[in-house]
Order: C-alpha cells, then structure tokens, then sequence
C-alpha cells in the first residue's frame, strides 16, 4: 500500500516511541501538513505493528493519540446537541458523538451511533474497565490522584459526557463543552464548569481495558 511522504513520516514518528518498549510524550507534530483522512489511515496501518507488544505500549499509544492528535484536530469544533460531524472544524459535535466518532476514527469497531445515544453510563459499561460512581468532584479528584499518568478514561456526568485525561502536567476534562456552546476543549478539571455543575459521576478507565485494547490493534470488533 502507498502511502502518502507525510503520512510515512508522522507514523515513523508514532512508531518510534515504543522502541524497546519506552514511551515518551512528544511534542505535537505540524498537523496542518498531514490531513485528517491521511492520519486516520496511518493510524489504522500502523497500530497493527502493536499486536505483539505488551498492553502498556498498546495504552500509551492510545494516551497519546487522544492527548495529543485528537486534540489538536478537534480542538475548537463547535458544540451543538444534535451534532454528528465526523470531520474536525467542519459542522458540530454532540458530547457522546465526541467521544464516540473520534474513537472509530482510530480504528475502534463500535456502533458509534449507537453509543453516542445512549445513557453515559452504559456507554462507559461497554467500553472501559474499573467503572467507578462518585457523588462530588471532590472524590473524582482523590480518586485521580491515585491513578497513573498517561491514563485516558471516560466519564458521564448527569448530562454529558467526555474524555478524562491525565498526563504528567494533570488531569483535563477533554469533551465537546455545551457551556456556552464553546465546542472541543481540553480544560483543568478543577476549572471545568460542567464538571462543577455535576453531583453524580461515572468514570471508566479506556487505556487499562486489555480486552478492548488487543481487538483495537488486531482490527476486531
């Protein structure tokens, strides 16, 4: 298969941080220069490279993949409730459609739709593992203090849901915000109104479910 030069050179540089094992976050690449399509594709070739690496590798590619690519593609998408884009920048996402179109942009088999329409809880029931319920932010917050860096979960709130991430700088609630209508953003957690306007949250971890997480490179639903 011929790939365009960028989208060999950006998946030599994903690849790359797993030599020998070893991760490294890195800095974001010019994403202007590699076009959506082109990095959904090199993203389905190459994760493939990963079917025998250890699930930490296999975790940590998708950390970074969301932390970083997903982001600065989605980043300032507008928010809309009925929203389905699958294209960054172009029309509007709803918040499980956020979350359930960029991980079959990676290459997920899931009914997008399907789990985008459904409570948040049952989305996170069906895609991640150490499910946890708390009753304030508060307790969120002990709860991801004690959890690794590089960790991607999903959390639903009483209406809305989005990515929790955290990395080595904190944790960010990473989700199309209806708040205004400000759209894709990655914000601090204790900064994010619509986590502060929540008294119930569900949390699933995405980059632990080892079963999910070896269909996802092995191209399996």
């Amino acid at each position: 298969m011929n790939l365009p030069q960028s989208t060999l050179l950006y998946s030599s540089i994903v690849i790359t941080t797993f030599v020998n094992g070893n991760y490294q976050n890195r800095p974001p690449t010019g994403h202007n220069e590699v076009a959506y399509n082109d990095f959904k594709k090199s993203v389905n070739s190459y994760k493939n490279l990963l079917i025998n690496h250890p699930t930490k590798d296999i975790g940590n590619y998708l950390f970074k993949l969301i932390d970083e690519d997903i982001y600065n593609y989605w980043s300032g998408t507008p928010c809309d409730f009925y929203g389905t884009t699958q294209q960054p920048k172009t029309g509007s996402i709803a918040c499980g459609y956020f979350v359930t179109n960029t991980l079959t942009d990676l290459g997920f088999k899931i009914d997008h739709i399907g789990l985008a329409e459904v409570r948040s809880g049952d989305m996170i029931k069906k895609l991640c593992v150490g499910i946890k319920s708390f009753n304030s932010l508060n307790k969120l917050n002990r709860y991801l203090a004690e959890q690794p860096a590089n960790s991607i979960f999903i959390i639903g709130l009483d209406f809305h849901t989005g990515y929790i991430i955290k990395n080595s700088t904190g944790c960010y609630f990473f989700h199309s915000n209806y708040v205004k209508k400000e759209g894709v953003i990655k914000e601090k957690i204790n900064v994010s109104k619509a986590l502060s306007a929540n008294k119930f949250f569900m949390i699933g971890s995405l980059t632990t479910n080892k079963k999910l997480l070896r269909k996802w490179v092995a191209g399996k639903p």
